[in-house]
């Protein structure tokens, strides 16, 4: 199967975005300092965030998840009407100060070492991850042009090669239990020519069994890639599995198709919202999931109520109990999330949560593991059908 051989990502370092913030942070000093040389000058810092109550909706055309309520404006100012919001000006002015030095020097830095320059001052690690998010709300950009990155944790397995913007190569197949995914603004490009498809796992564990096991290259589908954000995915995994979505194969009839990517959670109400934000995006970053989905996304399980069936005919483990937990959010869900409405665009991901919450049982993918064939044999027949 030909494919088109290399991606190359957007250079994020000289983007119009981080000359936005650069212009935006230029202006905003030039206003504190003329405020300050008045006699009685109050400068002031606007920041935009979303309520915590909103309401969301799908975008038709990118197939992001939006939100649909209003944004509210919170204004700091120095003195302050209080000791408190004199204080909240000062952190919001230091963490832009630390994020001008970052895009200057030309370094990335994490939310957590944001914090540390200032442990005493900001008070909390949280504090500041709120502000550094409000600051990319408001400026409409993201992370990556603040120079602000979160500690990568997701991995990936296959047998293709990343080119560093360092000049340094990455064989990621040549590393057994696969790599720390890499931020997209440090690579250069990516040769994935010969892989067939890429396989979104939701557990570490799972991925470390299949990658173990030697699965992306013996996949009765061809060679394939595996990737894991090890739970909920950080934007270093989305980022990554957004630009691998832009890959195209080359079928018999010679005409170039996406490469099929599939998704492997848990069959539990945390499986499917993960599931969720990688096809249409988080609420904690909705201003970016446009940038960040990936749509053609294609659930290859579990399905609790397949498991239900199979377990009536073999002596395969029993599902899980729901818990309080697992309920409410599974409610929450069907209640919140557009991608589970009753007219929404996935109707099975729907059904597979009410049938949850009717049986109350959950399935884990380690129940795979029992099948005939084992996992392995079970992820060849679901991807035969859908390839």
């Amino acid at each position: 199967m030909e494919s088109r051989k290399n991606l190359f990502p957007k250079d994020a370092s000289c983007s119009p975005d981080q000359d936005r913030v650069v212009e935006y942070i230029n202006r905003l000093l030039l206003s504190i300092i003329e405020e300050l040389s008045k006699p009685h000058g109050t400068p002031s810092i606007s920041m935009k965030r979303r309520s915590n109550h909103s309401g969301y909706n799908l975008n038709l055309r990118t197939g992001a998840l939006e939100s649909s309520d209003e944004v509210r404006t919170y204004t700091y100012s120095w003195p302050g009407k209080s000791a408190q919001e004199g204080w909240r000006f000062g952190v919001l002015t230091r963490i832009l100060g630390l994020i001008s030095e970052a895009i200057k020097g030309g370094f990335i830095s994490s939310k957590r070492d944001i914090f540390y320059q200032d442990p005493v001052y900001f008070g909390s690690q949280r504090l500041v991850d709120r502000y550094i998010d409000d600051i990319a709300f408001t400026l409409d950009v993201s992370r990556a042009a603040l120079h602000v990155a979160a500690a990568a944790k997701g991995a990936i397995g296959g047998n293709f090669s990343i080119t560093m913007k360092s000049g340094s190569s990455i064989q990621v197949g040549a590393c057994t239990e696969g790599i720390v995914i890499p931020r997209i603004h440090e690579v250069k490009e990516i040769d994935i020519s010969g892989i067939s498809w890429i396989l979104v796992i939701e557990k570490e564990a799972v991925f470390h069994r299949l990658i173990t096991s030697g699965y992306h290259n013996a996949s009765a589908a061809g060679s394939g890639i595996l990737l894991t954000g090890k739970g909920y995915p950080d934007l270093s995994s989305r980022e990554f599995l957004r630009l691998l979505s832009r890959h195209e194969v080359c079928n018999s009839k010679m005409i170039f198709n996406p490469l099929p990517i599939f998704i492997l959670v848990d069959s539990d109400p945390d499986g499917m919202a993960i599931m969720s934000t990688y096809k249409y995006g988080s609420m904690a970053q909705v201003h970016r999931n446009a940038d960040l989905n990936v749509p053609s996304i294609q659930w290859v399980g579990l399905q609790a109520s397949e498991m239900m069936s199979a377990a009536s005919h073999t002596n395969m483990p029993s599902l899980v109990p729901m818990s309080q937990h697992d309920r409410k959010k599974a409610e929450a869900m069907l209640k919140r999330n557009p991608s589970f409405a009753e007219d929404g665009p996935e109707p099975a991901w729907r059904k597979e949560l009410q049938s949850m919450l009717v049986m109350n049982l959950k399935a884990e993918l380690e129940i795979l593991y029992e099948l005939d064939g084992g996992m392995e044999g079970w992820l060849d027949r679901k991807m035969s059908k859908l390839c």
